[in-house]
């Protein structure tokens, strides 16, 4: 099942978020089961939005690219991080378009 995975990760500069994603490089080497990356910012830090295929591709994810970038880079702090089944994805131009999240 689908799910949509936010993270909300206070006092994160765009900066830090483009040092992570050149630590990490979720562009160039695409993590398996991930659909879709959106990043923003408010007042208080980084807002991350992804769809990724399962929850089952996130821990990989995390615990074998994620956290060490962050590591690296010297981040102390942690993000909330949230996830929810997909109830539908859209993606127009993929495969995944008209996606069912339970599909």
């Amino acid at each position: 099942m689908a799910i949509v995975w936010l993270l909300e990760w206070d006092g994160i500069t765009p900066e830090q978020y483009d040092a992570l994603r050149e630590a990490i490089g979720w562009e160039t080497d695409v993590p398996d089961g991930l659909h879709s990356h959106a990043a923003a910012f408010n007042d208080k830090g980084l807002v991350l939005v992804e769809v990724w295929e399962s929850a089952d591709h996130v821990q990989p994810y995390m615990d074998g690219r994620f956290l060490p970038a962050v590591g690296t880079l010297g981040i102390r702090s942690m993000p909330r991080v949230d996830l929810y089944p997909a109830h539908r994805v859209f993606l127009p131009g993929t495969s995944q378009a008209n996606e069912r999240g339970d599909q």
